[in-house]
């Protein structure tokens, strides 16, 4: 832990003086120390860490948002059968399913085998009358 709080630090300190040596003005108008703590990760980024971290709230720039404050549970994975994603699986699923395969859209490569054909249409069968838990 203090391997990964050290990097953290050094990451900042860099941070800073990158940006501080391009003339933008940084700041950290004020600070906590909170308790608790864990690692958040996305597709391209991973952040982990506690000490010093805003406390509930959002901070956003371009392409990054950090919410602030209690580390919350992740999210339930996705439900593959919910193919349009509106929380129920149904024919509008089976449809929206259908004319993506029919496309050739990589998300119905319901098998994962890298090609679009026949056995996707089963594979997706088959989480569609599976449903979701």
């Amino acid at each position: 832990m203090l391997h990964t709080t050290r990097i953290m630090f050094a990451g900042c300190a860099v941070a800073l003086g990158a940006a501080a040596a391009s003339g933008q003005s940084l700041a950290i108008g004020w600070w906590t120390i909170d308790g608790g703590g864990g690692v958040g990760s996305g597709p391209t980024l991973s952040l982990a860490g506690t000490i010093g971290q805003p406390d509930a709230g959002l901070l956003a720039g371009q392409t990054l948002t950090l919410r602030g404050g209690f580390w919350m549970e992740p999210a339930p994975a996705p439900c593959p059968a919910d193919f349009n994603a509106d929380g129920l699986v149904d024919t509008r699923d089976f449809l929206a399913f259908l004319n993506a395969w029919a496309a050739g859209d990589g998300r119905a490569d319901a098998n994962g085998d890298g090609v679009i054909d026949s056995r996707d249409v089963i594979a997706y069968l088959n989480l569609w009358a599976a449903g979701c838990a």
